[in-house]
């Protein structure tokens, strides 16, 4: 991250999510992530559990039209405004219906729209729970990923334009630095809360969740179990990261990650390579090797 960049600290405090079936996805997360599913304007749903927030809303399956970071105070907020018009970049009306209206929005290489804001001080309130279920399982919305076959341009944008820290590469060639395939970016001190893999085309690749331990791991695996849900991938441990994992897929493929222990990193730590290898991915076992 550049120095002069306010964007530090921001966390990723939601996103949305399309379908062709906005009820069904929304009652999907609602079980098996352990949401409050309130009714929006025009079909779409507010999700809301502790540490999580999502929009689900009508469109084309897997899409996903934002990325809202929160900030800390309406002063970085302003900051973070005139830093992006300083920069030159197109700011867009926010369309998060969780943020306050004078969030910002801006569009990156590949069309992710991220929106900084604040919360709104009106959202509805999630109900208290009192017998263990998915709701009471720890689990904050931490970190999204995307495939782009736009890679150096992206990396351009989120290291120089936005200023988010570099975590991790991943290279083809370890002696080559021109040979980047995946990119690691931390708005905080945790490692990443933003990645971009190298692919054949620009895709989702999926959002994670930081449960509080690996009890919690189990905990949320023994629950995908009691619904008859398989694990995709893991569990293992990522190397850029250090985090334990496993990953399931929702009815429209989105990968969707259980995470804990990731990587705690001070804002001047320089980033560092890594193979491009399967034991980079997972240093338990199998990889997961984008196209």
């Amino acid at each position: 991250m550049t120095s002069d960049s306010p964007i530090w600290p921001a966390q990723l405090d939601h996103l949305r999510l399309d379908s062709d079936d906005p009820a069904m996805l929304a009652d999907y997360y609602a079980t098996v992530f352990g949401y409050h599913q309130s009714d929006l304007p025009d079909g779409r749903f507010l999700l809301q559990g502790p540490g999580r927030r999502l929009v689900v809303g009508g469109g084309t399956p897997g899409d996903r039209p934002y990325h809202g970071y929160r900030l800390q105070s309406r002063q970085q907020l302003e900051e973070v405004r005139a830093y992006l018009q300083g920069k030159g970049v197109n700011t867009e009306p926010s369309p998060s219906e969780i943020f306050e209206d004078d969030a910002v929005a801006v569009r990156d290489p590949d069309g992710w729209l991220s929106v900084f804001g604040l919360p709104r001080g009106d959202l509805p309130s999630q109900k208290a729970v009192n017998v263990p279920s998915a709701v009471t399982l720890s689990g904050r919305l931490q970190h999204v990923v995307v495939a782009s076959n736009n890679l150096e341009q992206m990396m351009r944008y989120y290291e120089d334009i936005l200023g988010y820290v570099p975590s991790d590469y991943v290279n083809a060639d370890t002696d080559d630095p021109e040979s980047k395939k995946v990119a690691f970016y931390r708005s905080d001190p945790e490692h990443h809360s933003f990645a971009v893999f190298a692919a054949s085309d620009v895709r989702s690749d999926h959002h994670a969740y930081e449960v509080d331990d690996w009890n919690a791991v189990r905990d949320w695996a023994d629950h995908m179990s009691a619904l008859h849900i398989k694990i995709w991938w893991g569990p293992g441990r990522h190397g850029p990261g250090n985090n334990l994992f496993f990953m399931i897929k929702d009815p429209h493929e989105n990968q969707v990650e259980i995470s804990a222990e990731l990587e705690v990193m001070p804002r001047e730590m320089a980033p560092r390579i890594w193979p491009m290898e399967e034991r980079s991915l997972n240093l338990w076992g199998d990889g997961w090797i984008r196209d």
